[in-house]
C-alpha cells in the first residue's frame, strides 16, 4: 500500500538529506575579532539606548497657581507646612502652620 502521503513524506526526507549534503559549510576559521565586536556593541547599544530613552527636557505644567488663594496677605503668599502637634491628652494630630 503506497499512498500519496507516503510518497510526499519520502520525497521531503530525500530532499532534506540531499540539501544538507550540498549545503555544508566550509571549514570554520576563527579570527581574533574581540575589539571590533566590542566597539560595534558599544556603538549599537548607545544608538539603540538613545532611540528608546525618554526625552531629557522638562515640560512645565500649563497652569501654575490655583484660582483661589485664601491666605493672600499684604502682597505675598505665606509659606505653609504641615507639622505634628499634641493635644493636652497626648494624642497627636497634624496641623498646617503658615509663616
Amino acid at each position: 500500500m503506497f499512498s500519496l502521503r507516503t510518497a510526499i513524506s519520502t520525497g521531503l526526507i530525500a530532499l532534506t538529506i540531499a540539501g544538507t549534503t550540498i549545503a555544508t559549510a566550509s571549514e570554520a576559521s576563527a579570527h581574533d575579532r574581540f575589539w571590533p565586536g566590542l566597539a560595534a556593541g558599544l556603538v549599537g547599544g548607545a544608538i539603540v539606548g538613545g532611540a528608546f530613552s525618554q526625552p531629557r527636557y522638562y515640560a512645565p505644567p500649563a497652569y501654575y497657581a490655583p484660582a483661589y488663594r485664601p491666605y493672600y496677605v499684604g502682597g505675598y503668599y505665606p509659606r505653609c507646612h504641615v507639622v505634628w502637634r499634641q493635644d493636652r491628652w497626648g494624642d497627636q494630630y497634624r496641623t498646617r502652620v503658615c509663616n
